[in-house]
């Protein structure tokens, strides 16, 4: 039976679109070596496409291993940098720390010798205390036995002052203590026979002051009543004694009447007698 060309048409259009047509139509074409060979191909074709597929993952995969690694290599770049930084950091804090170190000791040291110098200024200072303690002692004995020599120098002075005036001393050179005021005291008799008290304050260093002072306690009524009660009556001769005067004391001592003594002698005589208030 013959088939007419539309129906041949026909025919390979239903075995191109069905697939097993075109199996069954290439086994009994072809020989089977042929359509075995043919079968290999198409697997392969099969094999190599899909072998194509995965070689492209591959690749893709491999490039986004090297991506990855170039990010890993800067990263490791940039952790390298960042250690060599800390480790520059680091040099530079240990060099600092040293230095440090080295100011410390020095400081220490600085304030060792402070306190060695503070130890030796403190003993100095107990020495110049205890120095200054003796000066002080030294001075206040000078000061005591000046005091008592100038005494006595105008005791006698005093004494011989009245003598040589004509006076008989009838007791004395007494000492009384009236508030440091009156440092010596004779009891004398004048050549009628009237008895008078001899009344002396004695410095070391006699000036206009001292002298316009002492004229105004003898004169007062106070003193010359505590005198009185310890039996030293007036009429008063009042001197002052100076072992060194100056010279307004020579003009105080005219001004009110006082005698003035020094190791010369009497410089200046008292005007009068000064009566018991």
């Amino acid at each position: 039976m013959m088939l007419s060309t539309d129906e041949i048409r026909a025919l390979i259009q239903r075995i191109v679109s069905d697939s097993e047509l075109r199996t069954e139509f290439r086994r009994a074409v072809l020989p089977d070596d042929e359509y075995n060979l043919l079968k290999l191909v198409r697997e392969l074709t099969v094999n190599v496409a899909a072998l194509t597929v995965t070689v492209d993952d591959l690749a893709k995969a491999q490039k986004r291993t090297e991506q990855r690694l170039e990010e890993l290599a800067e990263a490791q770049k940039r952790t390298e940098q960042r250690l060599e930084e800390l480790a520059e950091a680091q040099k530079r804090t240990e060099e600092r720390v040293g230095r440090l170190e080295i100011a410390m000791a020095e400081l220490a040291e600085a304030q060792k010798r402070t306190e060695e110098r503070v130890g030796r200024l403190e003993t100095a200072m107990a020495e110049l205390a205890e120095a200054q303690r003796q000066t002080w002692s030294k001075l206040a004995h000078l000061d005591e036995r000046i005091g008592v020599t100038t005494e006595q120098e105008a005791a006698d002075m005093l004494g011989y002052v009245l003598r040589h005036k004509g006076y008989e001393i009838l007791s004395g050179p007494f000492n009384l203590p009236l508030n440091g005021e009156i440092d010596v005291l004779y009891v004398v008799q004048d050549s009628q026979g009237r008895r008078l008290t001899a009344v002396l304050e004695a410095k070391t260093r006699l000036g206009y002051h001292a002298i316009e002072k002492w004229a105004q306690a003898m004169r007062s009524g106070g003193l010359q009543q505590r005198l009185a009660e310890r039996g030293f009556e007036g009429p008063y001769l009042i001197y002052v004694y100076g072992m060194r005067a100056d010279p307004s004391a020579y003009d105080a001592a005219k001004k009110y009447g006082v005698g003035l003594i020094t190791d010369r002698g009497e410089q200046i005589e008292p005007a009068g007698e000064t009566p018991t208030d």
